[in-house]
């Protein structure tokens, strides 16, 4: 019987670590679907057909508007501005007789586009009798002059409209086929006067005002749809049949219900796909739209690249501060001590010799905190702006532990701690001994700062190979392996450190591993013999040419 193998634990394991790449592809594809079904949705299509139908029926309304008002102004224009006074009998009669004249006129010499006009009829606000006169003196008319009067009436009555000379084309049942197209004389307080009006036939009317234009203009030509092609339908009060007639077939509708020298009439329009301008159908093509979401996939990631730069400019930002209030902290505790000691040492207030002394020594020991801080803080800025170039001889170790231990006794007592130089066999280093000092100095400082009270600090030095590994060890709680790199790092402190009342500025470490590479050695932490944390410089080694004296102890 064979036995299959069963999958190996690891390739499992990978499979479940990196199930956010596997939630990153499911969304992926789920995106690249849905984009594919919003470029062959026909819903949409619909939805953007009837927009397009919609804003051309606004379209061609508005067109209509305009070449009634146009029109309407030429059946109306020979009698020249209507008089802002009340029109008498006589006045109203000679300017409908003079506009049928100009009417026949118009139409004779076909110089002018003219409405169809049978007959212009004049109502005075507050008369009772309707003047007609008919355009062909040999036609009848067969619409009766009361219908007029209260269609007139009924006009004058009208809320005024934006314009004070608007035209109104009116349809009512008692007109039959034909309607009116009226204007109301006003005075100049806006009160309406009169009544002039044309009689005309709704049909070939509304078929001047909604036909095609014999000269496109600009906005006809950048339409949604093109004019000529549109089936158009006007109805009028009662959902009468005025003109046109609706394609059928599979055409998109829109209703409008007219405005203005239009209102009270219904136009619906139906529009053709094929006769609709493709860019409005189809607004990017397909190869656009794929790239399109390229784009939009790179626009992602940048946005998770500048949330992660946003995120390192904060962290900076906080290490900034941190580094401000650490830099502010030792620099007022050192000046505060030096401050006190020198005004007890001024005004002579001082008990005993050895009192004056141990100020003389405060005095002392604080600058040079405050020496070794500054020089600290303008290492590690000159580094940032040129290469740090040490001046590298043989430095005897002992005389350099030696004048580390001067540098640091007075803080080591005053901080209630202990400090001595393990014997170790004579050696020198190739290092730059101002430089190597202040890193010595700065892990001093450190372990006195993080070490346990009353701990005893020890310094010493061991010959490995070619090189020397100086060391500063503390008994301290110690620090993880984890973080030992990440410790040199400006700005960095540990997070039991942040929450604590000891201040720093984050560039002694820093410093120190600056210095140690500048000589051509390195740095690194490591667990101490016992309990603490060991650091350690190594240097290149270099043979001392005069004899070394005895290592003493210091306590």
């Amino acid at each position: 019987m064979t036995a299959f193998p069963s999958p190996r634990p690891d390739l499992l394991s990978r499979l479940w670590s990196n199930r956010l790449w596997i939630l990153a592809m499911i969304l992926g594809g789920s995106t690249i679907y849905s984009g594919v079904t919003t470029i062959h949705d026909d819903s949409q299509r619909g939805i953007a057909l009837g927009l397009v139908t919609q804003a051309t029926a606004l379209h061609v309304s508005a067109l209509a508007t305009g070449r009634l008002e146009r029109l309407a102004l030429e059946g109306f224009a020979p009698a020249g501005p209507l008089a802002p006074s009340q029109p008498t009998p006589e006045t109203g009669r000679s300017t409908i007789q003079l506009l049928a004249r100009r009417q026949r006129e118009g139409q004779a010499c076909a110089c002018r586009e003219l409405l169809p006009v049978s007959h212009f009829f004049h109502v005075a606000a507050g008369g009772q009798a309707t003047e007609l006169v008919p355009v062909d003196s040999v036609a009848t008319s067969k619409i009766s002059t009361s219908t007029l009067g209260e269609l007139a009436r009924t006009e004058l009555l009208a809320p005024r409209t934006a314009s004070n000379s608007a035209s109104h084309i009116v349809s009512d049942a008692r007109l039959g086929e034909q309607g009116v197209v009226m204007l109301v004389q006003r005075d100049d307080r806006g009160t309406a006067l009169a009544v002039y009006g044309m009689v005309v036939q709704m049909r070939d009317a509304l078929g001047a005002l909604f036909a095609r234009p014999l000269h496109r203009s600009a906005i006809d030509s950048a339409g949604l749809a093109r004019l000529d092609s549109l089936s158009i339908e006007v109805r009028g009060p009662g959902d009468r049949l005025l003109f046109g007639t609706l394609a059928t077939g599979r055409r998109s509708q829109a209703l409008v219900h007219l405005g203005g020298p239009l209102r009270g009439l219904r136009l619906t329009m139906a529009v053709a796909p094929s006769r609709v301008a493709g860019p409005f159908l189809m607004p990017h093509s397909r190869l656009r739209l794929w790239n399109l979401g390229a784009l939009g996939i790179a626009t992602i990631i940048v946005i998770v690249l500048a949330i992660g730069a946003s995120r390192r400019e904060l962290l900076l930002a906080r290490a900034r501060s941190d580094f401000i209030a650490g830099v502010s902290h030792d620099l007022r505790m050192p000046l505060a001590q030096i401050l006190i000691a020198s005004e007890t040492l001024s005004l002579r207030r001082e008990r005993n010799d050895g009192e004056r002394v141990s100020l003389a020594s405060s005095i002392v020991r604080e600058t040079r905190r405050l020496m070794t801080l500054v020089d600290n803080v303008l290492l590690f800025s000159r580094s940032g702006a040129v290469e740090l170039k040490p001046a590298l001889r043989t430095v005897s170790v002992t005389e350099l532990l030696d004048d580390v231990v001067e540098s640091v006794r007075l803080a080591v007592d005053d901080a209630g701690q202990s400090i001595e130089i393990t014997p170790s066999a004579s050696a020198g280093v190739m290092a730059d001994r101002r430089l190597v000092r202040q890193a010595l100095v700065n892990l001093v400082d450190n372990a006195l700062k993080y070490g346990s009270p009353g701990q005893r600090i020890q310094l010493g030095a061991d010959v490995a190979g070619g090189s020397v590994r100086l060391y500063v060890d503390d008994a301290g709680p110690g620090i993880p392996a984890a973080d030992r790199a990440r410790i040199f790092e400006p700005y960095t402190r540990l997070s039991h450190d942040q929450v604590s009342e000891r201040t720093g500025t984050g560039l002694g470490l820093a410093v120190v591993k600056q210095i140690a590479e500048a000589c051509g050695g390195r740095v690194w932490l490591e667990d101490a013999s016992g309990r603490g944390t060991r650091a350690v410089i190594e240097l290149q080694a270099a043979t001392v040419r005069e004899p070394l004296g005895a290592t003493a102890g210091i306590a």
